[in-house]
């Protein structure tokens, strides 16, 4: 029967619960003797998407809306309370709302409250609720309240998160105070709205006196500018900053460094100003003033040390002068008449006299190689570097050239699984991979064919592997793998060190010096080497190093 009446259509929930209610059960009657004030003011409520609510009649019974249906939470007065009498709907609270009631009531005039502290009963117990709300007059037909029409809004939340905000700003004010670093906020002009006390007592000004233009009194003129530059930049750009800067202490008349550091203060998303902190360096300045005038006299040392440096550099390049020619003489004189004894007179020596000969020879060879091992490693360093784009394919291919009687020997194979160009000094580079390649082949194991493989790879994120490199720049990564005897994994560093031989020379021939100067190319071409193995299963070399200089 409800349906027929057009004013109760639609309206969700609400609407349906007060089609539904069987009206005859109550004083109001059917809504077909319903007023025509309470109809239309039923309809507007309906179709609201505001939260309303209306005392009607002279027992100011209770009606409601959808959007006012959240307000009552769960397990409370919904429905119950519709169509029922004010006071006892709202029995609890009905000694604080009647009275506003009964003014619009009688006087027919609308109140307004807002933030209000009204407790309600909903969600299984008594809540302590913040309202902001209207109350306004409905009239009938001849002019008389009849009943009284509620628009409101929960603050609850509001009103703890501004008293949360006041309370944490209190807390935040009373540690401020407490700490000896300068705390401060601003406006976006920069005008001081807090400072703690560390920084009024410091500068003993009042905070109304605070303005932005204080700092032309209190700064360092020879800092002025840096602190109104370093400040306006920050409230353009809307961004944090960090300056140093002097500043007058009040009591004893002197500037000391502080160093000043704000972020920029939002609210609601629009910037309000900047929060910030600064700290007394004036010790650290005075050190760092030290600090420099040290340095100045070191710098001064070290231009003189290198000139020492150089001077004995020159030394020895004459050292490697003498190595390859006056050295290299003598020695070459041995092994020419050694070589004439062995011809003619060996077979007239004694079986001892025999084996005491070969060791000379055995002796002199070694030394040539070591005198041609040392020149190696000095040149790494003096002589000039010429970088030039070549393929590590055609470079591999040349060495392995060299390398053919060796490999023929062993029955070894050297076998390149990915090329790539590279920009390197190219006689320098040969030779790192000819003595790695060969001390492959060398500490091979007896019996078993040596198998040695180069691998390469583009690496783009290189401070991953190692801090000294760099992430935007391209490098290569080289890796060259063997079935060798391998070494134990605690020799890792140490066999790159000069004369350093985990072998005796009885077993494995050399000098100890390969490696060493392997890793000086390396270091040369901005790159770095590891090394790592297991003894009786082989080597692994890693050389990381930019693909362009």
């Amino acid at each position: 029967m409800n349906k027929e009446f057009h004013f109760l259509d639609d309206g969700g929930e609400m609407g349906r619960l007060m089609r539904e209610k069987d009206w005859s059960l109550t004083p109001l009657g059917t809504p077909d003797g319903w007023p025509q004030s309470l109809r239309t003011t039923l309809n507007i409520m309906l179709n609201s998407p505001f939260p309303m609510f209306l005392f009607w009649g002279d027992t100011l019974k209770s009606f409601y809306n959808d959007a006012y249906r959240p307000i009552l939470g769960v397990d409370g007065k919904h429905p119950k309370i519709l169509g029922l009498n004010g006071a006892e709907a709202w029995e609890e609270i009905w000694g604080e709302i009647y009275p506003m009631l009964k003014i619009v009531q009688v006087k027919g005039e609308s109140i307004w409250r807002e933030n209000l502290m009204i407790p309600i009963h909903r969600n299984g117990r008594l809540e302590d609720v913040y309202w902001t709300f209207s109350y306004s007059p409905v009239k009938n037909e001849v002019g008389e309240v009849s009943g009284v029409l509620v628009i409101v809004t929960e603050t609850t939340e509001a009103v703890l998160a501004e008293r949360r905000l006041k309370e944490s700003e209190r807390r935040f004010r009373e540690l401020a105070d407490l700490s000896p670093v300068w705390i401060w906020i601003t406006d976006k002009e920069v005008n001081v709205k807090y400072a703690n006390r560390a920084l009024l007592d410091y500068i003993d000004v009042k905070l109304e006196e605070f303005t932005g233009q204080i700092w032309l009194n209190l700064v360092h003129p020879d800092d002025i500018d840096l602190v109104f530059e370093g400040f306006g930049k920050a409230a353009e750009e809307e961004s944090g900053f960090t300056l140093e800067y002097r500043v007058k202490n009040a009591a004893t008349k002197n500037f000391e460094w502080f160093k000043v550091q704000g972020v920029p203060k939002y609210e609601e998303d629009v910037m309000v100003g900047f929060i910030g902190t600064a700290m007394n360096i004036d010790n650290q300045k005075s050190f760092e003033d030290q600090l420099k005038k040290e340095v100045n006299i070191r710098t001064k040392e070290l231009a003189d040390s290198n000139s020492k440096l150089e001077a004995m550099n020159k030394e020895l390049q004459s050292f490697a002068y003498i190595s390859s020619h006056d050295l290299q003489e003598p020695l070459r004189k041995i092994q020419m008449f050694a070589e004439v004894l062995m011809d003619n007179e060996f077979d007239k020596l004694s079986t001892s006299g025999k084996v005491k000969f070969e060791k000379i020879q055995s002796a002199a060879n070694r030394m040539q190689s070591l005198i041609n091992d040392l020149l190696s490693y000095s040149r790494t360093d003096t002589e000039k570097r010429v970088f030039e784009v070549v393929d590590l394919k055609e470079l591999v291919e040349d060495v392995k050239n060299d390398l053919g009687e060796e490999l023929k020997e062993k029955k070894g194979n050297i076998t390149l699984l990915r090329s790539c160009k590279l920009e390197v000094v190219p006689f320098q580079f040969r030779q790192l991979m000819y003595n790695l390649l060969s001390n492959s082949i060398k500490y091979s194991k007896s019996e078993v064919p040596p198998k040695v493989t180069i691998d390469t790879e583009i690496i783009t994120n290189a401070k991953s592997v190692d801090i000294s490199l760099k992430n935007k720049k391209e490098y290569v990564k080289i890796t060259i793998t063997d079935n060798g005897i391998g070494f134990e994994e605690q020799f890792a560093e140490k066999i790159f060190e000069v004369f350093q031989r985990l072998h005796s020379k009885q077993e494995y021939i050399g000098t100890g010096i390969g490696l060493a100067i392997v890793k000086k190319i390396v270091q040369n071409h901005n790159g770095i080497i590891s090394a790592s193995g297991k003894l009786n299963e082989g080597s692994v070399f890693e050389i990381i190093m930019p693909k362009k200089q």
